[in-house]
């Protein structure tokens, strides 16, 4: 990585993330490194991968793409995944902000598009507005914590309603299309949850605020 640089000492440790998480850094001269602990039993050419991949990221050098093929194909199996889900469930802490905004209820936004929509027959996960104003984040459905979160920035009087009602629908064809495993991909958005999509009415005119957001 740097030739005619001394090697620094590296600390590398596995640790107890909620998630499989691979962290690295340089703190006083020295390389720490942790590892998932769910990595703990993978094969060496994938705890080698792993270490490829940190190193290149820390130097921002090039990552091979056999490299990173190995990886995503190991973390990315049916078993990697079952285990995953298990910790994440277990280590995980989701923290709730409430459903009810100063603008929309979530819940009243959810139960209204599950009629609309699903025929009322979508059993509601936990719902909650984020705690900061994301724009990065949107919305997501988390799986581990059956939860939706939607962008605090979406609860003001000046946003649509139809925006909100978008982002809650997206969020429960996620619920209704759980990803799936096609080889070593994930397929988050298969053809089924996209035809689904397109049955929003006011489908252009959300994705046209959400761009200009």
């Amino acid at each position: 990585m740097r030739p005619r640089t001394p090697l620094p000492e590296i600390h590398a440790s596995f640790y107890r993330f909620a998630n499989v998480n691979n962290t690295i850094r340089i703190r006083g001269g020295s390389v720490y490194a942790r590892i998932s602990d769910l990595l703990e039993g993978a094969p060496d050419t994938v705890v080698e991968a792993i270490a490829h991949i940190l190193l290149a990221k820390l130097y921002r050098k090039p990552i091979e793409p056999a490299q990173a093929a190995r990886y995503r194909k190991y973390v990315s199996s049916r078993e990697m995944a079952s285990k995953a889900h298990l910790i994440r469930n277990m280590r995980g802490r989701k923290h709730l902000h409430g459903a009810r905004g100063q603008t929309y209820d979530l819940h009243e936004i959810f139960d209204a598009l599950n009629a609309r929509f699903f025929h009322g027959l979508l059993g509601r996960p936990e719902m909650t507005w984020s705690r900061e104003h994301a724009r990065n984040s949107l919305g997501h459905y988390d799986p581990a914590h059956n939860t939706i979160v939607v962008s605090r920035i979406f609860d003001r009087p000046q946003v649509p309603r139809y925006a909100v009602e978008y982002l809650v629908y997206h969020e429960m064809l996620h619920l209704r299309h759980p990803v799936k495993l096609r080889g070593a991909r994930r397929c988050v958005h298969p053809a089924a949850l996209q035809e689904e999509e397109r049955l929003f009415p006011e489908l252009e005119k959300a994705k046209a605020f959400l761009k200009r957001l």
